[in-house]
């Protein structure tokens, strides 16, 4: 009884801690821990939010970051064997505010190494990662709060577990994905990327927040809510699928994924029994892949003739430059380095069901590469240039095989064609690919 007592009027002094006093020590908490300080009580949460509009990462609601692993955090300059990932070894990832192009630390969630896994995408303020053992979570990186509820890997309508040849044990992180007939590092096999309808901390609970996947083979699609029992696979037609991008419309129910071809399906998630796919756009092109393309919803052109919706192509090709990476002191000759020789944008066209280039686009700009493509208005993010492509590089496997090459990062004036490289004053790790992100600073206790 006596130490209950105790307890309780400690927790109570803590409430009352004197405003000046409360704020002063709340500035000198990381970002992380400020976030967290928020949910202990009604005065800490309003003492936390005041703390938050004085800090220059926070102070801004919609600020656009480039999330990455420094360098001085760890290095990464080998090239992976077949079976393991880049060696990166870091447990925190550094956030650079567009806005004001300084560079925040904050710590990798979950206890949790960058080097345990990677993130497949970002989306309102979340990372989709995939530890050692190829199990997708949910982390915020700003907040620290992880989510291990996404159904196992093992749920994925390919994937098969592997058993062992004598008592059909089966064998720990082990698999086999289906039309591949390989169990090697299947991260690499599987996963392409990420994206999350909506953010996890919203509302009551975590029901309405619904991860797609996007994977081999043939860039299939699967979708999963936490909590789910297993990852529920989109069938695709009988022609070849290749998504390569989805986005989710203002409400969050209809799935959109576009294809390398530029043909855009819609699928209602919430549909019963079947998912059924709508074409929304038909094929724009013939062939195989030949650039990367983002979708891209812009409700700014509701009611247009173009729709809601952009396309944005970019093509990327190899050069043989002279490059200094971030971890060695010495310029290092590649064979061939990744670059972006160009970006189009294009408004769709639902009517006419084609796709029109445009060169402007007004006061927004986009977001594009592992993040889920978004745009902003630059009016809301002072320090974003408007009627410009903010852009990462996702080639996932030219990372893989050239650790070592520079990573292709920069702005694309849409107007005149101009390209600008984007180089924080931290320098990054290749690995994992830095990627857009807009910060989330609410915190779900």
């Amino acid at each position: 009884m006596g130490s209950s007592s105790n307890e309780r009027r400690s927790a109570s002094r803590w409430s009352e801690l004197p405003a000046d006093v409360l704020v002063t020590v709340l500035e000198g908490l990381a970002i992380r821990d400020l976030c967290r300080a928020g949910a202990v009580c009604r005065w800490w949460n309003a003492a936390s939010s005041h703390v938050r509009t004085q800090h220059r990462a926070l102070s801004r609601p919609r600020t656009p970051c480039l999330l990455y692993a420094a360098a001085a955090a760890g290095s990464s300059s080998s090239s992976p064997s077949d079976s393991e990932p880049p060696a990166a070894t870091t447990s925190a990832a550094t956030l650079f505010s567009v806005t004001d192009g300084r560079s925040y630390p904050v710590p990798f969630a979950g206890g949790a190494s960058i080097a345990e896994g990677f993130w497949l995408g970002a989306s309102h303020g979340w990372l989709v990662t995939v530890d050692d053992h190829a199990e997708p979570h949910l982390v915020n990186p700003v907040t620290g709060q992880r989510i291990d509820t996404l159904p196992s890997v093992a749920t994925v309508a390919q994937v098969r577990r592997v058993h062992d040849g004598e008592g059909g044990a089966v064998v720990a992180d082990r698999y086999t994905v289906y039309e591949y007939n390989s169990s090697l590092w299947l991260i690499r096999y599987l996963y392409v990327r990420a994206i999350i309808s909506s953010d996890p901390s919203d509302g009551d609970g975590d029901g309405d927040c619904v991860v797609v996947l996007v994977y081999w083979p043939q860039y299939q699609l699967c979708f999963a809510r936490p909590g789910d029992a297993h990852w529920t696979w989109i069938r695709p037609p009988t022609e070849n699928t290749q998504y390569c991008d989805c986005a989710f419309d203002g409400d969050g129910r209809t799935l959109y994924a576009m294809r390398h071809d530029g043909a855009i399906h819609a699928f209602d998630l919430h549909g019963r029994p079947e998912l059924e796919r709508e074409v929304v756009l038909r094929p724009q092109v013939q062939g195989g892949k030949t650039t990367t393309n983002y979708l891209v919803h812009a409700p700014w052109l509701r009611g247009g003739a173009g729709g809601s919706w952009l396309q944005v192509w970019r093509k990327m090709g190899a050069s043989k430059p002279t490059v200094t990476t971030t971890t060695t002191p010495a310029p290092v000759a590649q064979e061939s380095a990744w670059r972006t020789e160009s970006i189009s944008v294009y408004q769709v066209d639902l009517a006419a069901q084609t796709l029109v280039e445009i060169k402007s686009l007004g006061d927004h700009a986009l977001f594009v590469g592992c993040n889920y493509s978004f745009a902003l208005a630059a009016t809301d993010s002072a320090g974003v240039l408007p009627s410009h492509v903010y852009y990462t590089d996702n080639e996932e496997q030219y990372a893989l095989y050239s650790p070592e090459c520079p990573r292709d990062i920069g702005i694309y004036n849409v107007g005149d064609g101009s390209f600008h490289q984007i180089q924080p004053p931290c320098p990054w790790l290749n690995w994992p690919l830095p990627t857009w992100i807009m910060p989330s600073l609410r915190y779900k206790g």
